[in-house]
Formats: structure tokens, sequence, C-alpha cells
């Protein structure tokens, strides 16, 4: 099977919210660059109409599974207010994976869709998921823009990064030294998320074509302090470059930047105390001082790039505001 246990060749989605300007324009591009992926979307009121290259559009989504069989994912493209029932009904409607793009998704309601994620067996990604890449197999969301060529070629790099921004960055940067990924994921960096990197590692583990892991952390939440211990424990042995961003802010304690989940309190959640675990986490883990030292990691570490462009030489992150 090409690709990996969230996006592969067998992936084919529902996307709810369809008919919205950012959501139309997503299945636009991504059916023009994998088409048949997206078999269906979802607009109260719309069913029965279509949008570009040629989408059915359902009520609900029961009317759009029943439709088409083959659905298993749902993206979801809804104002926040909407995001818990549009999840609820992904997760009743029996698909096993749903992306949230949405930002500002209530607390009470991210919780609410946690809870009934877990009771169900299935994987939420996000709140405020850019979404998911797999060079060569797929995608979900807008990882990648309409050309995704110039920053995603395949390879074997896995990069799960709470920024969506940074995740095609990243990809970008990792490509003109010579590594392509095997996958990259924007997970969201909302206080509750619904697939953190250590929900991950197992199937990275165990994936073959995965052979070694980019995280971007920020400050805020536990989700980096979880990883580290997940690779403490052994349940991820491979290569891992990681870099966690905002440590100025640790004299700032209470407020927030960036996404709704970057606020430290109580000492809890600073970027230093990150990046010391996940140092102390295990020989195969090299942290970066700085963004762009996230290739100097994977060089440190053994990897060896795939791409025929490959060099040695110093790569500095394309764009002067990083």
């Amino acid at each position: 099977m090409k690709g990996t246990a969230l996006l592969n060749e067998n992936t084919r989605l529902v996307v709810v919210g369809a008919t919205g300007r950012e959501a139309s324009q997503v299945v636009r591009e991504s059916e023009a660059l994998f088409p048949g992926m997206i078999l269906a979307g979802v607009t109260p009121g719309k069913g029965g109409t279509t949008i570009e290259p040629d989408v059915p559009i359902y009520h609900t989504i029961r009317e759009a599974v029943t439709a088409h069989a083959a659905i298993d994912t749902a993206l979801i493209y809804v104002p926040a207010s909407s995001v818990k029932d549009a999840a609820l009904e992904a997760i009743a409607g029996g698909l096993k994976t749903v992306f949230i793009i949405t930002e500002h998704t209530p607390i009470r309601d991210a919780a609410a869709i946690y809870e009934t994620a877990v009771d169900n067996g299935v994987r939420v990604v996000g709140g405020t998921s850019l979404g998911c890449f797999a060079p060569g197999v797929g995608r979900i969301g807008a990882v990648g823009g309409k050309d995704p060529s110039g920053a995603l070629a395949p390879g074997g790099l896995v990069i799960l990064s709470k920024s969506g921004g940074l995740t095609v960055t990243t990809a970008e940067m990792f490509k003109r030294r010579g590594y392509g990924a095997h996958m990259a994921m924007g997970i969201g960096g909302d206080i509750i998320a619904g697939t953190i990197y250590s929900d991950l590692m197992d199937d990275l583990e165990k994936d073959p074509a995965c052979t070694a892991l980019v995280m971007l952390g920020e400050v805020g939440g536990s989700y980096e302090e979880q990883a580290a211990e997940a690779i403490k424990n052994g349940r991820f042995t491979k290569p891992v470059a990681a870099f966690v961003g905002g440590e100025f802010q640790e004299s700032q304690e209470g407020v927030a930047f960036g996404h709704a989940g970057a606020v430290v309190e109580r000492g809890m959640g600073k970027a230093s105390t990150k990046k010391r675990l996940l140092a102390e986490a295990g020989p195969n883990v090299r942290v970066a001082r700085y963004y762009h030292n996230l290739l100097d990691c994977i060089v440190e570490l053994g990897v060896k790039p795939n791409l025929p462009q490959g060099g040695t030489g110093e790569v500095q992150p394309k764009y002067a505001t990083i």
C-alpha cells in the first residue's frame, strides 16, 4: 500500500462545507492533483448541486456515505460554531478519520469531539490542521497549495508540525538539501488537539517507508513532552529532529502567542523544558537550536538524502521572515 495509515492510495474524502470559498478552492486544486480522491461534498441546503470539477454535493454526511461507500475520511471546513455537529455526524456516519481545518473551535466542543472519537476508535486531526500530504499518493486539505511540487517530493521524512505554514516550508527546505517526504502533516496548535505527535509514533515506527521524523513544536501544552516520553519508552527508535519555537516567551507567562494552545502557565509548557526533555529522550533525537538547524540534526543522525539534487552546503530558510 502506497502512503501512510492516515493517507494512502485507498483514502477517499467527503468535504464538509465544500461550497464555501476556501473549501471549494481546495476541492478544485486537490482534484486537479489527485483526481477521484474527493468523492463528495456536503453543504446543508445545497444537495443536488455540484462544484468543480464535478463533485456532487449532498445535504448530509450520511447521504454522501450512502451514495459513495468508499468514503472513509471527512475534511471539515465549517464555521467554528458548527465544527462539533459536523465532526460528530462524521463519526456517527462510520468514518474512521476526520480532519478539522477550522480555527477557534470552542474548547468544550473540542473536548466532546475528542471523547466521542476515542470511544468510537476514530482518528481526529486538528482543529487548526492544515491537512496532510503524501507525495505521489494524495492530499487532504490545502498542504502545498495549487502546486506542491516545489516543496514536496517523495522520500522518507515524516514532518509533523503544529504550524501549518512551517509544514510546507520545512518540506521545501529539506527538499533543497535532497530530502524528500513520506508525509507532511499539520497537527494544529489548539489547546485540545485530536492527534498529537506521540499518537502517530507506533504506526510510523512500523512503517518501513518512514526513515526519520521531523517535529516542529512550540510553547504551550504538553504534546512535545509526551513525545519525549514515548521516545524514552522505546515506542519510536528512528531518527528524530525537533525544533521548538517560542523560547522568548518564557518571561511573559500567561500571554498567548500564535496558536490558541501557545500559552505557558504555572511553569508548564516552556520551550526550554520541551527542548531539554526531547534532548534527553534518547540517542536517536537531536534538538535544533534554530529552525534551519533541523537540517544539521538530520545529517548528524546519519539520514541520507534520496533526491539527486542533494548537496552538502549550508541551506538557510527561503523566506526572510522565518
